[in-house]
């Protein structure tokens, strides 16, 4: 076994676990992350969807990305808080939020993607980065992820 991850919304109503064999910790500059999340990028951790069970129903609002994919976005329907994302309708992974952690110090990124809309403050942390998506595609719960 790989990573537990735990976590939840803000108030509670819903909870998730994901016993991953395989994750990425990541950072995601794009304009949609940026403005979903109100912050300068979305950090996240991937699982396959497999791996991931939820208590509660999350809400779900999808959107194109610039990446030419539907993009899942999961919630809560009391608190609004955001829990994860994961391309639509396949939901083959999902991205965690990592402030929705109940371990927030389990979450470590590696990885930068989309950082062709990075804001000119934030600083280089010597992570991977790819201007768009992931490149070469990397595998966790399908053949490729390219968003």
């Amino acid at each position: 076994m790989g990573e537990v991850l735990t976590g939840g919304c803000l108030c509670g109503a819903i909870r998730y676990r994901a016993e991953a064999d395989e994750t990425i910790h990541y950072l995601c500059h794009c304009t949609d992350c940026q403005r979903y999340g109100g912050s300068a990028f979305h950090s996240a951790i991937v699982v396959a969807a497999d791996a991931l069970k939820t208590e509660g129903a999350p809400r779900v609002f999808t959107k194109l990305a610039d990446s030419g994919r539907d993009i899942a976005r999961y919630f809560c329907g009391d608190c609004g808080g955001h829990l994860f994302t994961s391309p639509w309708p396949e939901a083959t992974r999902f991205s965690i939020k990592s402030g929705t952690l109940d371990d927030p110090g389990a979450y470590r990124p590696a990885h930068e993607i989309w950082q062709l809309s990075k804001l000119a403050w934030l600083e280089a942390e010597g992570r991977d980065g790819h201007l768009q998506g992931f490149e070469p595609p990397v595998s966790v719960g399908s053949a490729e992820v390219a968003d």
